[in-house]
């Protein structure tokens, strides 16, 4: 089947993409354990060079779901997790990092990994309700599709109370000294290698995103349709069920040419 499958579309970096976001944040201390089932998918959590690349300094960790409605190679979406920062090898401070992502196609799959070694993987995306409004529903899994339990799920729905509209820019973050800087270490390969590329340096990126219709929402983490021990009944151990995330309409996402660090 694979070399029925069409060539990757091989987009070089800038990257400019039309959105809907959901974008949720929480605590982590460094003093807890970086839960390695969690933070990483299986490829890159078997991998010493990249679980092992910088000390994890704990922070503020996020989680975004996001539709891709116009993309360098076409429409998609994705899950994101960044479990807060890393200190970067050779002096070069401490860097917000994305450890796992799913995609639900190909081509961003071996472009964010070739690009900005962003670890991409392929997930199917099941949703209940419509994405594009509260309240609905996703779960993620595998990309065989004769699995049919979720290793994530994801509830949002509207506050209760009457929340205004706003406009949003990750601009306002770098104002309040939170940087729109990440830096990744190099990939390990996976297969197939064509999509699951790996890389050999460290890539220092930023990103911006602006969206003109922001509102508030409520991220339920209540994972379901599998067994998770009480630990983990909300994803991430030891985390609260209901979080609030921001919603960002039509936003505009860019993503630059990343900088190569000496380490």
């Amino acid at each position: 089947m694979a070399d029925q499958l069409p060539p990757i579309k091989k987009i070089p970096p800038p990257w400019t993409c039309r959105c809907t976001a959901y974008v949720g944040a929480f605590y982590v201390s460094a003093k807890s354990c970086l839960p390695r089932d969690v933070a990483y998918a299986p490829l890159e959590a078997s991998s010493a060079e990249f679980t092992e690349a910088g000390v994890w300094k704990g922070g503020m960790a996020m989680i975004q779901l996001l539709r891709h409605t116009s993309t360098p190679v076409g429409p998609y979406d994705e899950m994101i997790l960044s479990p807060g920062n890393f200190e970067v090898p050779g002096g070069h401070g401490s860097h917000t990092r994305i450890t796992r992502i799913y995609v639900s196609q190909r081509d961003t799959t071996y472009n964010g990994r070739k690009n900005w070694n962003i670890p991409k993987h392929i997930a199917r995306f099941r949703y209940t309700g419509d994405f594009s409004a509260p309240p609905f529903t996703v779960q993620l899994f595998p990309e065989d599709p004769s699995v049919d339990t979720p290793f994530f799920t994801a509830s949002l729905q509207h506050l209760s109370f009457w929340t205004p509209i706003f406009p949003f820019s990750s601009n306002f973050l770098k104002r309040m000294g939170i940087p729109n800087a990440m830096v990744q270490p190099p990939l390990p390969e996976g297969n197939p290698k064509d999509v699951l590329c790996g890389t050999n340096e460290w890539y220092k990126s930023i990103g911006t995103i602006y969206s003109p219709k922001a509102k508030l929402v409520w991220i339920d983490l209540k994972q379901a349709g599998q067994e998770v021990d009480k630990e983990k009944e909300n994803w991430w151990p030891g985390l609260k069920r209901w979080h609030l995330g921001v919603w960002l309409q039509d936003a505009h996402l860019t993503l630059g040419e990343p900088e190569v660090l000496k380490v």
